[in-house]
């Protein structure tokens, strides 16, 4: 594995540990093993956006539909969700090259909370 894969493994467990913490303020996982497991994600053709443009326009979408960010930048590399302290519903992390999307869904619905 490169130092860049490993790099990115790192980060991604880093960010998922953040997140599942943040909620219980235990430092306990509020996940089940189950839970904690990132949902697959198809493929789409590549977009010819680099990571700044898509970090750019990624920050435009906030508190607008996963959906329109998608249609905008393409699928992330990764996704991870975890229940949420905010409501019912779940908070997300999608992984795009350089960036995390931290989104909220709820039913049929998930909006763009973040990006970093």
């Amino acid at each position: 594995m490169k130092k860049s894969g490993i790099a990115a493994a790192l980060s991604l467990a880093a960010a998922l540990l953040l997140t599942v913490t943040a909620c219980t303020g235990e430092g306990e996982p509020a996940l089940s093993p189950a839970a904690g497991t990132p949902e697959t994600v198809a493929e789409t053709p590549a977009f010819s956006l680099t990571p700044q443009e898509q970090l750019a326009i990624a920050k435009d979408y906030i508190d607008s539909p996963v959906e329109d960010l998608i249609a905008a930048i393409g699928e992330p590399a990764d996704r991870d969700y975890a229940p949420s302290c905010m409501g019912s519903g779940d908070d997300g992390n999608l992984y795009y090259d350089g960036f995390i999307v931290y989104t909220y869904r709820e039913g049929d619905s998930e909006v763009v909370i973040d990006v970093e």
